[in-house]
């Protein structure tokens, strides 16, 4: 097994990320660090015993460039691939998790399908501040709908996913690349996730591998985040059509657009209400759902490690998390029309 860490001036967590995989109770045979243009320190720090430091050459495709680089140097005879963001830190058991979780599905694969990647269960690292804490439960939320899926995945993660190498050869087979990152997709994690499940992959996430990740500390960050991600996943979808790997994703959007339509007609509902003079009027049938929408987030917020009062107390009042999530609806919403307009997309 040979583990790819891309990096891009990295230097305040580049040594922890290493730690963390040389720590593991299944460690890596080989860590290559691929330094991608750094202009810090992040080479010199990463030059730890054990790892080897990889600086990219005319690497202009980022993350997906460095992965490919790094793959065509150092994957050749490797039964498994291991990436992770150079902002992640491994739990100690998380790669034997992974491999155990191929041991598992290969034996149950869904539909006959063998287990392409098995990605893993990422939370928030240690921060301050609202959209940390906001963010934070957001993993959370989506760690419930994983598991409540039998940890199907709509994403191998960047943050940690482990391939069978053979899975990926395949890709580049099917794909007509050289290698298996499609370095023209701004979420090369998701390009290969459909790439996976055309070749006739499954990819799920492993119950017991769990990772720590940086999160953007400012909504500023938070929304370029959030719209190169939406803007990324739209596209491919675009590209590739109404297919088996794309329908669900594709629904989902159709999804989206429903309930944000529901939403807006919701409110001129209310307005017109008032300009007729007719007021609303409340039941205690009608109260149930949001009994129900409110016990739900504050039983996610109570699974959140390292839960506090303030993400219990953020969950309870329920307004702040709405709001949040019409920034989330607002991003999305964003990112389909600079698709359909295809504006360029800062990483």
């Amino acid at each position: 097994m040979v583990a790819f860490v891309p990096a891009h001036n990295e230097a305040d967590q580049i040594q922890s990320t290493i730690a963390s995989l040389q720590s593991q109770t299944r460690p890596p045979e080989l860590i290559v660090v691929a330094a991608d243009n750094c202009t810090d320190s992040t080479v010199e720090l990463a030059a730890m015993p054990g790892v080897v430091v990889f600086e990219t050459v005319d690497n202009a495709a980022r993350k997906a460039g460095a992965l490919n680089q790094a793959w065509q140097k150092f994957a050749i005879g490797s039964t498994h691939i291991l990436t992770m963001d150079a902002d992640t830190s491994l739990t100690p058991s998380a790669i034997e998790n992974m491999l155990h979780a191929f041991a598992f599905r290969t034996r149950v694969a869904r539909r006959g399908r063998p287990l392409g990647a098995a990605c893993a269960r990422y939370w928030a690292k240690d921060g301050s501040g609202l959209a940390w804490r906001l963010q934070r439960l957001e993993y959370a939320r989506y760690d419930d709908s994983r598991e409540m899926r039998g940890w199907a995945v709509q994403v191998a993660s960047g943050a940690a996913t482990l391939y069978r190498s053979d899975a990926l050869d395949d890709v580049v087979r099917d794909s007509e690349r050289d290698v298996p990152w499609d370095s023209a997709s701004l979420i090369e994690d998701y390009g290969l996730t459909l790439d996976l499940k055309t070749a006739g992959y499954a990819v799920s996430a492993a119950p017991g591998a769990q990772v720590l990740t940086d999160t953007p500390a400012t909504f500023g960050d938070l929304w370029q985040q959030r719209l190169r991600w939406g803007r990324g996943g739209i596209d491919e979808c675009r590209k590739r059509g109404w297919i088996p790997a794309t329908r669900r994703d594709i629904a989902a959007y159709g999804l989206f657009g429903l309930s944000s339509f529901m939403r807006l007609l919701w409110v001129f509902y209310v307005i017109a209400l008032f300009k007729l003079g007719m007021g609303l009027t409340y039941s205690l049938i009608g109260m149930i759902p949001l009994v129900l929408m409110w016990l739900d987030r504050v039983t996610s917020a109570w699974r959140v490690p390292g839960r506090t009062w303030q993400d219990v107390t953020l969950s309870a009042t329920m307004l702040v998390e709405d709001f949040y999530g019409l920034f989330l609806e607002a991003c999305t919403a964003t990112a389909l029309v600079h698709s359909v307009r295809r504006t360029s997309q800062a990483w």
